[in-house]
C-alpha cells in the first residue's frame, strides 16, 4: 500500500504536536526531517537489517514503536536502528551507501531502484545523524494514500 510518511527529530511533546498538525493537513514548523513516499515502518527495519549487515554493527532491535495510543500513525525509531544510521554515515568504506542501496532496492518491500534510494539513504543518515548529535528521538509519521 502506498503511503506518504515523514521521518524527523524531536523530543516526545513536539512530535506529537508535529504529528496533530501533519494530521490535520498542516505544515508544521521546519523541525529537520525527510519526506518520504512509499516508505513506512516495514521498509525502515528492513533498511536496517541491510545497513547492519554492510556495516557489521552486529545485531539489535530494529522494530519501531507506536509512540501514543492516540496517534496510531507516529512511530519512534529504536536508538539501535538511529546509531547504525549513524555509523553507514560514518562508514569508511564509499560504497557502503550505494551497496545498502542496492540491497535494499532488491528486497521485495521496495518499489524504486538504487539510483533512487541512495539519495534518500544519505537523507535518512543525516537526519539520524543530527537527531544523535542533538540528543533528540527519530520518529516516522505515516499516511495511507488513496
Amino acid at each position: 500500500m502506498a503511503e506518504l510518511s515523514e521521518l524527523f527529530a524531536a523530543d516526545h511533546a513536539t512530535a506529537l504536536t508535529r504529528t496533530e498538525a501533519l494530521d490535520a493537513g498542516e505544515t508544521p514548523d521546519t523541525a529537520t526531517h525527510v519526506e518520504l513516499t512509499s516508505i513506512g515502518a516495514v521498509e525502515l527495519e528492513t533498511l536496517g537489517e541491510i545497513a547492519a549487515e554492510v556495516v557489521r554493527f552486529g545485531t539489535g532491535d530494529l522494530e519501531l514503536e507506536e509512540v501514543d495510543l492516540d496517534h496510531e500513525n507516529l512511530y519512534e525509531l529504536p536508538p539501535f536502528l538511529v546509531d547504525l544510521l549513524v555509523e553507514l554515515g560514518r562508514a569508511e568504506d564509499e560504497d557502503a551507501i550505494p551497496e545498502v542501496a542496492e540491497r535494499w532496492a532488491a528486497s521485495e518491500e521496495m518499489e524504486a531502484t538504487a539510483a533512487e534510494l541512495a539519495p534518500v539513504i544519505s537523507d535518512i543518515v543525516d537526519l539520524a545523524t543530527t537527531a544523535s548529535r542533538e540528543d533528540l528521538h527519530v520518529y516516522l509519521w505515516t499516511e495511507p494514500l488513496g
